[in-house]
C-alpha cells in the first residue's frame, strides 16, 4: 500500500483512479465536456499535491536548519565542557604535584 493510499481516506478517490476514470471515459468515446470536466479535475488535484509537496519541503529545510542549529549549539557546550573538565583536571594534577613536592 502506498503513502498516498495509507493518507487518502476511504471515502475519496485517490489521482489514480480519476485518472483511471479519465482513461474510460475516452475508451467509451464519452462527451467532450465530461474528457475536460475530469481533465480538469486531475488538474486540480495535481496543483494540490505540489503545493503541498512545495510546502514540505520548505518545512523540511527549516527543520533541516533547526537541526544543523541544535547540533552546533550542542557541540559548542560539549568543548566548552570538556574544556571546563580539563581545567578541573589540571588544577588537581597540580594540587597532586603540590601535595608530593611538599613530602
Amino acid at each position: 500500500m502506498g503513502l498516498l493510499n495509507m493518507m487518502t481516506p476511504n471515502f475519496m478517490k485517490t489521482l489514480q483512479e480519476d485518472i483511471d476514470d479519465l482513461d474510460r471515459m475516452v475508451d467509451t468515446s464519452a462527451q467532450k465536456d465530461a474528457i475536460r470536466s475530469q481533465i480538469r479535475l486531475v488538474a486540480r488535484e495535481v496543483a494540490a499535491l505540489e503545493a503541498d509537496y512545495s510546502s514540505l519541503a520548505q518545512s523540511h529545510a527549516k527543520l533541516q536548519e533547526s537541526h544543523l542549529q541544535f547540533k552546533d549549539s550542542q557541540a559548542k557546550r560539549d568543548d566548552a565542557a570538556w574544556d571546563e573538565l580539563q581545567k578541573e583536571a589540571e588544577e588537581q594534577q597540580r594540587i597532586i604535584q603540590s601535595h608530593l613536592l611538599k613530602h
